[in-house]
C-alpha cells in the first residue's frame, strides 16, 4: 500500500463505516473498470449494513449475471422484487432479465410470439426463483407472456387429472406461483370449453376429499387455484387445518385466510356517511365485486418529503402560497380504493395523518389488511360516499382526489364537496379522464355493448380475447391497465363515467375559488417535455386556454387523466 493509499485507508477508518450507498458507488466504480471479481464482495457489504437497500441488490444481480453465475442472480432478483417491488413496474426490463436468467424461458416466449404456445410444464423454468417471484409479486403485463402461462395452465391441468398427481419440489413451487398469479389477475386468462368438465372433475374431487379427510396432492390444490379461487369451495376452512409445503400453504393464505382477515375487518369499518342511491349505489357494487386496483406489495418508503418542496420542485414557475408546515400533515385520500396510493402518501410525508375513504368495503378492508404496522397509527380507512362528506367536520391540508370525480352522478358537486374539506391554502391533487383522450376507449365500449358482453369474469375474459383478436389493436390495451378483470371492467365496462375537457375544468376552477398551479404527467421525461414545450413557444404553464390547444394537437398527451394541482385561495 502506497502512501497515498494509507492515507485514504486512514481517513475513511476516521470517518466511520462505509454507508450501504457508499459501497455500491465503489462497486460501481471497479465494476465500470472490469472488476467484477472487486465489485461482489462490496455490494454484500452494502447489503450486509442495509438488506433493503434495492440498488445493491440490483447491482449485486447483474454483477452475478455479467459473471455467468445465472442462479445466484436469479435469488438476487427475487430478494430484489420483494424489497423494492417498483422494480416490476417496468415490466419489459423484467421480461428481458427473465430471458437472460433461463433459455428455456426465452424460447416460451418466442413459441408465444409465434403463436405456438406449448403447454408443456418445465420444471427447470419453475425452479427460477426470480420467475416465481414475478408471478408472486405483480402482474404479467405481456401478451405473448399470458397466452404461455395460459397453455402451461391447460397442462398443468392435465397433470394434475392423471394417475401420478403427486409432483413435488420446483413443479409444485411453479403450480402454486401461477396460482398466485392467477388470484393477482383476477382469473383474466382464457378459459377454453374443453377445460370445463376437467375444472369441475378437479374441484369436486378435492371438495370430497376436504369433507372425508382424505389425502390431496398438494398439485391439485394449487391447480385447482389457478382457474378459481379456493375460497369459494365447500369446506374451504379445512384447507387452513392442513399441512401443504410451503409454496401451497401460501396459496391457501392468499385465497383463504387473507379473504378470512378481509371479512372481519369489513365488518368492523367505519361509516362516516350514508351512500346515496343511484350512481353512488351501483359504482359501489362494481367495486364490491372487482377492488381495484390489485397490487401485493407497498414500496419501501421514500426519504420524507416536504409538500411546500414537492409542488415548488414539480412547478418551479408557478407562483403558489407556501403552507409553511414541515410534518404533521392532514391528508385526506378520496376514493381511496385498495389503499396502495393512500399508504404511499402516507409514508412519503413527515408526520403526515391521513384520512382514505372509499364507498366499497370489500377495497377499505383489503387496504385495511396490506397496512404496514408502520403505518397503522397513521391512516384510518372509512365508508364515505363523497357527495354528503362535506357534513363529516373536519379539514385537511392536501386532498388527493384522483380517479374518483369522473365516475360519481355529479362530479362537480363531488369536487364541491371535497373543496369545503380544504384549509386555507390547502391543496388538491385531481385526476380526471379526457374526452380527447378516450375516444378509442369509447369505441370499444361501443364494441362490447352491440355484442352484448356482460360485465362478468366470463364477459370480460371473452370481450378481452376478442379485442386482442382484432386486426388492429386498440393503442390503450398496451397500456398496463388490460392485464386483470377489474383493470378492464374499470376501463371499458365501468357503469358510470364523465369525461371532461380543459375548458371545462377551467370554468370550474374560476368559480370556486382555486388557483391553478399546474399538470403532472406519469415520469420526469413527459413532464420536462411538455414543459419544454411551453418554454419554447412563450406559453405560461397555467395557461389553460393553451394547455386546452396544446391538447387538440396531441390528443394522447393526458391517455391517462389529466393530473393536476390546484390551490384554495
Amino acid at each position: 500500500m502506497n502512501r497515498t493509499e494509507r492515507r485514504a485507508a486512514q481517513k475513511q477508518a476516521a470517518a466511520g463505516p462505509a454507508t450501504a450507498s457508499e459501497l455500491t458507488q465503489r462497486a460501481i466504480a471497479a465494476a465500470n473498470h472490469g472488476d467484477l471479481a472487486g465489485a461482489a464482495p462490496l455490494l454484500k457489504k452494502a447489503l450486509a449494513a442495509d438488506p433493503a437497500f434495492a440498488p445493491a441488490c440490483d447491482r449485486l444481480a447483474l454483477v452475478y449475471l455479467a459473471q455467468g453465475k445465472r442462479d445466484k442472480a436469479a435469488a438476487q432478483y427475487a430478494e430484489l422484487a420483494r424489497i423494492a417491488p417498483q422494480t416490476l413496474n417496468q415490466f419489459d426490463v423484467v421480461i428481458e432479465t427473465l430471458r437472460r436468467l433461463e433459455p428455456d424461458f426465452a424460447a416460451a416466449l418466442e413459441a408465444a410470439q409465434r403463436g405456438a404456445a406449448s403447454g408443456a410444464v418445465s420444471a427447470a423454468i419453475g425452479a427460477d426463483p426470480c420467475f416465481r417471484a414475478v408471478l408472486e409479486n405483480t402482474v404479467v403485463r405481456d401478451l405473448a407472456f399470458e397466452r404461455w402461462l395460459t397453455a402451461v395452465r391447460t397442462g398443468f391441468l392435465d397433470l394434475a387429472l392423471g394417475a401420478d398427481a403427486t409432483a413435488s419440489g420446483d413443479v409444485v413451487a411453479f403450480a402454486a406461483a401461477l396460482a398466485r398469479q392467477c388470484w393477482i389477475n383476477e382469473y383474466v386468462f382464457a378459459i377454453t370449453a374443453a377445460e370445463h368438465t376437467p375444472i369441475d372433475k378437479l374441484k369436486r374431487g378435492v371438495e370430497e376429499a376436504l369433507a372425508s379427510g382424505e389425502t390431496i396432492a398438494p398439485l391439485r390444490v394449487a391447480v385447482l387455484a389457478m382457474y378459481e379461487p379456493l375460497g369459494a369451495l365447500d369446506g374451504a376452512a379445512r384447507l387452513t387445518e392442513r399441512k401443504w409445503p410451503s409454496a401451497v400453504d401460501a396459496v391457501v393464505t392468499q385465497q383463504v385466510r387473507e379473504p378470512a382477515e378481509e371479512a372481519a375487518l369489513r365488518a368492523a369499518m367505519p361509516r362516516l356517511t350514508p351512500i346515496g342511491e343511484g350512481v353512488s349505489a351501483k359504482v359501489r357494487a362494481q367495486y364490491e365485486e372487482n377492488p381495484y386496483p390489485r397490487w401485493v406489495r407497498l414500496s419501501a418508503p421514500p426519504p420524507p418529503m416536504v409538500l411546500d418542496e414537492l409542488i415548488r420542485h414539480q412547478f418551479p414557475t408557478t407562483p403558489f402560497r407556501p403552507l409553511g408546515r414541515r410534518d404533521g400533515l392532514d391528508i385526506l385520500v378520496a376514493g381511496c380504493g385498495t389503499g396502495r396510493i393512500a399508504l404511499e402518501i402516507t409514508q412519503s410525508f413527515a408526520g403526515a395523518k391521513t384520512l382514505a375513504v372509499d364507498l366499497s368495503l370489500a377495497s377499505l378492508s383489503a387496504a385495511k389488511r396490506k397496512t404496514p404496522a408502520a403505518l397503522k397509527d397513521k391512516i384510518e380507512f372509512a365508508q364515505a360516499d363523497i357527495m354528503s362528506i362535506g357534513s363529516i367536520g373536519r379539514d385537511f391540508d392536501y386532498i388527493n382526489a384522483g380517479g374518483v370525480l369522473h365516475h360519481m352522478g355529479d362530479p362537480l358537486g363531488g369536487w364541491r364537496e371535497l373543496i369545503k374539506l380544504m384549509r386555507p391554502n390547502g391543496l388538491m391533487q385531481v385526476g380526471l379522464y379526457s374526452a380527447h383522450a378516450r375516444k378509442e376507449i369509447n369505441e370499444a365500449r361501443a364494441l362490447v355493448a352491440e355484442r352484448g358482453y356482460p360485465s362478468t369474469a366470463e364477459g370480460i375474459r371473452a370481450a378481452r380475447q376478442e379485442l386482442f383478436a382484432r386486426p388492429t389493436p386498440f393503442n390503450f390495451m398496451t397500456l398496463r391497465d388490460f392485464f386483470t378483470t377489474s383493470e378492464v371492467r374499470d376501463l371499458i365496462f365501468h357503469v358510470h363515467e364523465v369525461q371532461f375537457t380543459i375548458p371545462e375544468i377551467a370554468d370550474f376552477i374560476a368559480a370556486n375559488d382555486l388557483n391553478f398551479i399546474g399538470f403532472e404527467f406519469a415520469n420526469q421525461a413527459l413532464h420536462q417535455h411538455h414543459r419544454g414545450e411551453f418554454q419554447r413557444r412563450g406559453w405560461p404553464l397555467t395557461d389553460l386556454e393553451r394547455w386546452d390547444a396544446y391538447e387538440r394537437d396531441n390528443p394522447d398527451i393526458f391517455a391517462n387523466m389529466y393530473v393536476f394541482w390546484v390551490q384554495k385561495r
